[in-house]
């Protein structure tokens, strides 16, 4: 690309990004915007004044056009965009934001910017702008400009929906966008913009409110026109009555569940077939997630742990995504929904569950799911009855078969979570997942663990690596100073197997792969624990594994580690994706 292709394409990105942004903005309930003038703000002035169904006034000065707008606002009781360029033209909306704040008035402020290379150098007009408003905003966000990323439209969009969203909420106020642009900020040409005709959306003031019992009727009727929907839970906070109310609205529409293990919906659910417990095996069979294309997705808590659920979704840009959550959260990283729905997934599921008509037969949608999904567990299932040696997923298969009723498995971050997520099958008896998937951190999890344990007082097993065990040394500690009751099972592969997964493993020389990712440190785990008070075995088989988990449960504080040949188990998870893949095959979902 040459420089002059590469400038008429920054150019181009910024007008596409501010089109994009200022047209869901007006789609979104914005009527009115306030705009001063300025060489920064180009592109988003620009597609202000072409929009046909925003009305616009130009003010010289920013501190009367803020205050102009506040009192628009005030009086209106609707949200309106407040637009400056670079500088201390931001600065001069400041008393009009606080006073926004205090009154409770729903603005957006647009403050254009120059691009973060030129901040700090002594740039003209430039000066730290993401902090102006702080204390005083709903929300603030700074944007990347426009051309480094490919999916600027799409952030443009959901970026417009949430700005609304959290000025207009149960307590409105202001809402700041900080927005850099690089040079030139406008294309050579600029060709005519075709906006959409859109309806404004009813789906962003009812995003703030929560769900009227009474549209359970609408909500349901909804649901039931939608054949390919999909049930897909991430991590969240347990809720004990949730199964039921999931499977009864699988149950009426005919939609499979997709469930993280930290949903609480993998253990104990109804033996209806409804949850899709090898969605993590299947879905990386390019075939087999192409044919399953949804309609609508329902999102419940976080983004869930496994990549190829996450990958099936990006895969399938043209379904629509709901997001249910009980507060603002907007756990939507891939920027994909376009509702957003404020209950709790158990009040959710009831709702709609209640007024829907229960399906007579299964419907074709979800045999295809479940079709699939016993070809894949099998698969997998035969290969790691074929392996003679124990490796992690034997660990999460006999952990997951193999805890009693009513106990407690915690989950650490990086593989320990995932291979629960693959191997983890259909389970009877009731066992509560917990996992630190928020920040998705490897620390504090020994600690974390038995605070758990404490709590619930039951039967508790903390599954970890041999990193996140020694990056909480001072948990093992902790557990001998307060008595903690806790099983730790460690798998020791002797550094961050993870990346044995990710491009540097196939990247870089193995001395270089060794020392800067997998780092080993060669250390006797079972004597590290001995020695901070624990009762600590060492075992290599399934036999022994399951005898050494007995004693453990029965009381008391103990490490139980598993040795694990890291070449060997990275080498035995392709070959289980391959047997799975062969046999999916063999035996597709039709």
């Amino acid at each position: 690309m040459n420089d002059q292709t590469a400038m008429r394409d920054v150019g181009a990105a910024n007008l596409g990004f501010a089109r994009a942004l200022i047209g869901e903005l007006q789609a979104a309930g914005i009527a009115t915007a306030f705009v001063c003038p300025g060489s920064r703000s180009a592109p988003l002035a620009l597609a202000i004044a072409e929009h046909p169904r925003l009305q616009h006034s130009v003010h010289v000065d920013e501190r009367s056009a803020a205050f102009h707008a506040l009192g628009f606002a005030k009086a209106s009781g609707q949200p309106v965009v407040l637009l400056c360029t670079s500088g201390t033209a931001g600065a001069n909306f400041l008393p009009a934001v606080a006073e926004a704040a205090q009154s409770r008035v729903p603005l957006i402020v647009l403050t254009s910017d120059r691009p973060p290379e030129l901040r700090a150098w002594g740039a003209p007009q430039t000066m730290e702008q993401r902090t102006l408003y702080a204390g005083f905003t709903r929300w603030s966000e700074e944007a990347p400009c426009p051309s480094e990323r490919g999916a600027e439209l799409a952030y443009a969009r959901v970026l417009a929906r949430r700005a609304v969203i959290e000025a207009t909420g149960s307590k409105p106020g202001p809402v700041h966008l900080n927005l850099p642009f690089r040079e030139p900020l406008l294309p050579t040409a600029i060709g005519a913009h075709e906006i959409a005709e859109r309806a404004r959306s009813s789906e962003f003031p009812a995003a703030n409110a929560w769900i009227d019992p009474s549209l359970a009727g609408t909500l349901a009727g909804e649901l039931r026109g939608i054949e390919r929907g999909v049930l897909l839970f991430g991590p969240d906070n347990w809720d004990p009555a949730l199964a039921s109310a999931a499977h009864a609205l699988s149950a009426a529409l005919g939609w499979p569940i997709i469930a993280d293990p930290a949903s609480g919906l993998r253990a104990s659910s109804p033996a209806d077939g409804a949850v899709i417990h090898g969605a993590d095996l299947m879905l990386r069979d390019a075939e087999v997630a192409a044919a399953l294309r949804p309609d609508l997705i329902v999102r419940f808590g976080g983004q869930p742990t496994s990549a190829s659920i996450v990958a099936w979704m990006a895969r399938h840009p043209g379904a629509d995504v709901w997001l249910v959550d009980s507060a603002n959260g907007f756990r939507d990283p891939q920027h994909r929904a376009n509702r957003w729905l404020r209950a709790s997934p158990r009040e959710f599921c009831e709702l709609a569950a209640s007024a829907a008509d229960q399906v007579t037969a299964p419907a074709a949608w979800l045999v295809q799911w479940q079709h699939a999904d016993r070809v894949a567990r099998a698969a997998a299932g035969a290969a790691l009855d074929s392996e003679p040696r124990f490796l992690t997923p034997h660990i999460a298969r006999s952990l997951w078969s193999g805890l009693p009723e009513g106990a407690t498995l915690y989950v650490a971050n990086s593989m320990a979570i995932r291979e629960i997520d693959l191997f983890a099958g259909p389970r009877a008896a009731p066992l509560r997942v917990l996992a630190n998937r928020g920040v998705n951190g490897i620390d504090g999890q020994v600690s974390a663990a038995l605070g758990a344990a404490a709590a619930l007082r039951r039967p508790t097993v903390l599954w970890c690596g041999d990193l996140a065990l020694l990056h909480d040394v001072s948990g093992l500690l902790a557990g001998r100073m307060h008595g903690g009751d806790l099983t730790i099972v460690v798998s020791n592969d002797d550094g961050g197997g993870i990346f044995e997964y990710l491009p540097a493993a196939r990247l870089v020389s193995r001395p270089v792969f060794e020392e800067l990712f997998a780092v080993p440190h060669g250390l006797d785990l079972c004597e590290l624990a001995r020695g901070l008070g624990w009762e600590a075995a060492r075992v290599d088989s399934a036999a022994s594994f399951t005898q050494a988990l007995a004693r453990a449960l029965a009381g008391g504080r103990h490490v139980i580690e598993v040795t694990v040949d890291r070449a060997a188990n990275t080498a035995f998870h392709a070959s289980i994706h391959q047997h799975v893949r062969d046999q999916l095959q063999r035996d597709r979902p039709r």
